[in-house]
């Protein structure tokens, strides 16, 4: 039987886009998982909670413009061969208007309070509650409000950015909440707190998972390749002259691709 590729509609590269703080910190020590908020609504239901987590996009190059306008001028592309290994999946998408996402809802509204129960009496908590829970630290609305510093987008299409997530496993015994409640989490020093107790959670990569970097003009080329030169001995020569081949620009990315 004779073997077909074909061209997929998906890349073989991953992107995550910060700040350009953000990202000088990710080449020195790694990805750090902190806790995001999440919203997740149905017609007649809505669940609001907090997941830890590193987040992606499954965009091509000519794809990403949108993107960053609203998520990072900076950025670090890597492979998929990569994001396997690490065990990264892509979000599952549910729409508000469907039965299934309010059924979904409920079901965690009359589980949550179990849980809380057992954890006031110290109990141990049966790992299949987590295991049915854990569909929900992967799920996202297709379409909602997207609010992003003093902007919010109405009627944004999530769908559009093709996440991907790290999500620490639930057998790593450093992250004792798998998932918070809103409430929990609702102010700066809450949600602080809760990152503190993940601190030491990294997503690791080796330099030759790295793809592309992307910073927002060529005026920061040379800034960005002295810093991966002073990063600790992390690259050698031949990895910094490779790595310094795959920078792009921001403009690039607007006005070439």
């Amino acid at each position: 039987m004779n073997k077909k590729s074909y061209d997929s509609l998906y890349p073989d590269i991953l992107f995550h886009f910060t700040t350009k703080d953000a990202l000088l910190s990710i080449l020195e020590s790694e990805f750090t998982v902190t806790y995001a908020r999440e919203k997740i609504e149905g017609k007649e239901t809505t669940r609001e909670f907090a997941i830890p987590m590193v987040s992606f996009c499954d965009l091509k190059l000519s794809e990403l413009k949108v993107h960053m306008e609203k998520y990072g001028k900076y950025g670090i592309g890597l492979t998929k061969e990569w994001a396997n290994r690490q065990g990264l999946n892509p979000v599952m998408y549910v729409n508000k208007y469907c039965e299934f996402t309010d059924n979904f809802n409920n079901a965690l509204y009359k589980v949550y309070p179990d849980l809380s129960k057992l954890r006031k009496n110290k109990n141990i908590i049966p790992i299949q509650y987590f295991q049915i829970l854990d569909a929900y630290r992967y799920m996202k609305n297709y379409e909602g409000t997207l609010i992003r510093e003093n902007e919010i987008f109405k009627n944004f299409r999530f769908a559009d950015e093709r996440e991907w997530r790290y999500v620490p496993s639930l057998n790593n015994k450093d992250v004792e909440y798998p998932f918070v409640a809103k409430n929990n989490i609702k102010y700066k020093k809450q949600k602080d707190e809760y990152n503190n107790k993940i601190a030491n959670i990294k997503l690791t990569f080796q330099p030759t998972d790295i793809k592309y970097l992307i910073v927002e003009n060529e005026n920061e080329i040379i800034s960005l390749i002295n810093h991966i030169k002073d990063v600790k001995g992390k690259f050698n020569q031949k990895t910094i002259d490779i790595l310094s081949s795959r920078i792009l620009t921001k403009d690039q990315i607007d006005n070439d691709i």
